[in-house]
């Protein structure tokens, strides 16, 4: 019938079912008012709530949330516990206390009620974000935020700490060694500085930290948590005296020198043990004729072979290292062991023995004559005599009185190699009008590496003219009265 509204035969309008349908399908996806808050369980016997519900800290750092537990039904005895995705995925640690008492159960009477904390442990790794923890207490729950606003991802943490003996004195240079919790891999060593402080940058993760030093007994600190960014200060460490111990100290375990010149090293002993002790001196596996000799470094040049020393004292000494007459160039390691009551230090020494540049100068003799107007020739030879290598761009330079020239053959050498010679023409003339006598003149050689000096003497003569003269002038008086003596013996 055109106009009527279709039925069925009961008379049931489809359309008004399907509308139905609609309409409550359309309710089920509307969001609940805002007064159904389901940010806490409401129809349970515990209630839990908080007055700060929302944090926002920096990644690494660690938060509280005070927490306000109620039993609205009977006595109960429940489990606590907290559900979230990151605890896991990102490493924090959460844990719940009442005062300093960590807490896994809580007990409640009938409408009774306890405030407790929930501390939240989060990681430098964190990103930037919002993240939910759902707390429950028996049937319970209650949402609490953590906005992270800063990160620290890639970062390293700082480790702090300090160390002292058990009457509080600092101690300097106590070894720190970092192990890494989850491997036992030692990652890092440090020492402590003279206010016996420790600080060092370090990964994030968990660390067992072992201290110790020569004299004393060693402590470790476990699960020590460093963070990205943040600093974590491990406290103060206490070290035990040992009853027997020593402190060895070297100013410079290494030491070069050329063959020629003795090694000698500062070496200080010094009782740190409870008790006095004596120590004897010596070496092991020395090099090949290498001799070493202690002394004390107030009375040098007497030989000691022990010392005495009270719990606290010290001594200083010098240790000598004699190597033999014919030693090359190289490093030498010299070994030293020192024994006491309870046990043997051993001290590595270094002498580094170095070439040396020699420049030896040679002539036949060391005083020429020459006669006025005239040249003196003679060579003087140049010797390599050291082990360090060839010496080079060898100059000479005379160095004579005014008025006299002198000429040098070659003037510079390239080289003289170790072990070998060269020789150098020197050509003086002194001047024709100088008085005869005796005169210095004064030969220096360097080279690149080093430079040697030498003097010489020149006896400067008459012109040898006037004594042929003389000699001819005597040897005609001679004639002369040799004639008259013939003549006149004959009559």
């Amino acid at each position: 019938m055109t106009g009527s509204v279709f039925r069925n035969k009961r008379g049931t309008n489809p359309l008004l079912i399907i509308s139905l349908i609609i309409v409550v399908g359309v309710l089920l996806l509307l969001p609940e008012p805002a007064s159904a808050d389901r940010s806490f369980s409401q129809d349970t016997d515990v209630a839990i709530s908080c007055n700060l519900p929302g944090q926002v800290i920096e990644a690494g750092t660690t938060t509280t949330f005070d927490l306000n537990i109620q039993n609205r039904g009977q006595e109960i005895n429940r489990n606590i516990w907290c559900e979230s995705s990151d605890i896991d995925k990102y490493g924090w640690d959460v844990r719940y206390k009442e005062g300093d008492t960590e807490i896994n159960k809580i007990s409640l009477p009938t409408n009774g009620s306890k405030s407790i904390k929930l501390v939240v442990d989060t990681s430098s790794e964190t990103p930037v974000g919002e993240y939910a923890l759902r707390v429950h207490v028996g049937d319970g729950w209650y949402w609490v935020y953590i906005t992270i606003s800063e990160t620290h991802i890639g970062e390293k943490g700082t480790l702090q700490l300090s160390v002292a003996d058990k009457d509080g004195e600092k101690i300097k240079g106590a070894q720190v060694a970092i192990i890494r919790s989850s491997d036992q891999v030692n990652i890092d060593q440090v020492m402590s500085t003279a206010d016996g402080k420790v600080s060092t940058d370090v990964a994030p993760g968990k660390y067992t930290l072992r201290i110790g030093r020569a004299g004393y007994k060693d402590v470790e600190k476990k699960d020590i948590q460093i963070k990205g960014g943040n600093t974590t200060d491990a406290g103060t460490v206490m070290l035990e005296k040992n009853q027997f111990a020593a402190e060895i100290t070297l100013n410079s375990p290494v030491i070069t020198t050329t063959a020629d010149t003795k090694p000698r090293y500062d070496l200080t002993i010094r009782n740190i043990g409870k008790g006095d002790d004596t120590f004897r001196l010596g070496s092991e596996n020395l090099p090949q004729d290498w001799y070493v000799r202690y002394e004390e470094k107030a009375a040098p040049g007497t030989d000691i072979s022990e010392v005495f020393l009270k719990s606290g004292e010290e001594k200083a000494m010098v240790v000598e290292a004699i190597p033999p007459h014919d030693v090359t160039v190289g490093d030498y390691r010299i070994p030293l062991v020192i024994d006491s009551s309870a046990t043997s230090y051993a001290e590595n020494l270094t002498a580094k023995i170095k070439g040396s540049y020699e420049l030896k100068v040679y002539a036949d003799q060391y005083q020429y004559s020459v006669n006025k107007g005239d040249s003196l020739t003679f060579s003087i030879r140049l010797t390599n005599t050291g082990n360090a290598g060839t010496l080079t761009n060898v100059s000479t330079v005379i160095s004579a009185p005014d008025g006299w020239n002198a000429d040098i053959s070659p003037e510079t050498i390239a080289g003289i190699p170790p072990g070998e010679s060269a020789t150098v023409k020197l050509r003086i003339v002194p001047p024709g009008n100088i008085v005869a006598s005796e005169y210095k003149v004064s030969v220096k050689v360097t080279s690149d590496q080093t430079e040697k000096s030498d003097d010489f003497r020149v006896v400067v003569h008459e012109q040898s003219l006037i004594a042929i003269f003389g000699i001819a002038l005597l040897m005609l008086i001679g004639g002369g009265v040799y004639y008259m003596f013939r003549k006149y013996n004959r009559r």
